[in-house]
């Protein structure tokens, strides 16, 4: 199970992000005000499949849509097989600025 906390313009992200359970990260992201610029950080991520870059991208589209600019957003604390799934799917240099 993954764990979503807010801390201002941050995002914190701990667990496993797997599609088995991100239907309640989802639910409490859905719960939060975000605002530009936002920091993802996934140090506390364990276990990820493709669903965190799904979520990720989710995340940059409610940014852009909620602001006339599109919404500045960066990612920290990428643990290598998330790493691994953006340099596969070729979100990388799009995602990891």
């Amino acid at each position: 199970m993954a764990q979503l906390t807010q801390q201002q313009n941050s995002l914190h992200f701990k667990g496993d992000l797997l599609i088995a359970n991100v239907s309640e990260t989802l639910a409490d992201l859905q719960k939060l005000q975000l605002a530009s610029p936002l920091t993802l950080d996934f140090s506390g991520v364990k276990e990820v499949d493709t669903v965190a870059i799904s979520m990720i991208l989710e995340i940059q589209r409610r940014l852009n849509h909620d602001y006339t600019h599109p919404g500045n957003m960066s990612v920290v604390g990428v643990p290598d097989n998330l790493r691994s799934l953006m340099q596969l799917y070729g979100v990388d240099g799009f995602l990891l600025n």
